[in-house]
């Protein structure tokens, strides 16, 4: 969550030129989803013997890979390919807008989504997770 653009642009002390991540964000995002995968762990316990299966895919360390890590080699993190990048989102966004040349390049297509470049990431680091739910 830290490394939102929309979330640098509303929280950052100087957010037009240090566009680094807020950890207090990330860091409740990490809090978040290690507090779910343990209630998901006992839920799936509680109803294993219905045959209930219950997966957690996990969106955020693929994001920080790609973001912090640098791991897709994408040429702009920090802000959006649409408008301004900073804080245009749904129908901020739209046949009017102004957008970036290349999409490809950009993590996020507004402040908030993925570009589906990153889409496809997430889906290729989930897909043995996928594979394994739907072969059982």
């Amino acid at each position: 969550m830290g490394c939102l653009p929309i979330v640098i642009t509303l929280f950052s002390d100087d957010a037009l030129f240090d566009r680094s991540c807020i950890d207090f964000y990330s860091s409740v995002g990490r809090a978040y989803n290690s507090m779910l995968q343990t209630r998901l762990n006992l839920m799936q316990v509680s109803h294993a013997q219905e045959g209930t299966r219950i997966t957690y895919l996990d969106a955020y360390s693929t994001l920080n890979d790609v973001i912090v890590a640098h791991k897709y080699g994408f040429k702009e993190v920090k802000r959006g390919c649409c408008g301004t990048g900073l804080l245009e989102t749904t129908m901020l966004c739209n046949p009017k807008s102004a957008i970036c040349p290349n999409a490809s390049k950009y993590v996020f297509w507004d402040s908030i989504h993925p570009t589906e470049p990153v889409y496809r990431i997430f889906f290729e680091s989930a897909r043995s997770t996928i594979d394994y739910i739907v072969k059982g």
